[in-house]
């Protein structure tokens, strides 16, 4: 049985359409480990970066 996320979580996979079944049991604790108002900043750099025409090689390199 897959971990089960927080609430917060679970609302931000629901928004983009993910089953939080189908992610590992780190992803989900990584996820878990925000709090409501830093998985917002997360979203904020994720729109960030989508929405930068850099490649998606330099995207993932900006977040490590």
């Amino acid at each position: 049985m897959a971990k089960p996320p927080k609430d917060h979580v679970k609302k931000h996979l629901d928004k983009r359409g993910i089953d939080p079944a189908t992610l590992s049991d780190s992803v989900i604790d990584a996820l878990n480990a925000f709090t409501e108002e830093e998985l917002k900043r997360v979203d904020d750099l994720g729109t960030a970066l989508t929405n930068d025409p850099i490649s998606p090689a330099s995207k993932v390199s900006a977040v490590h």
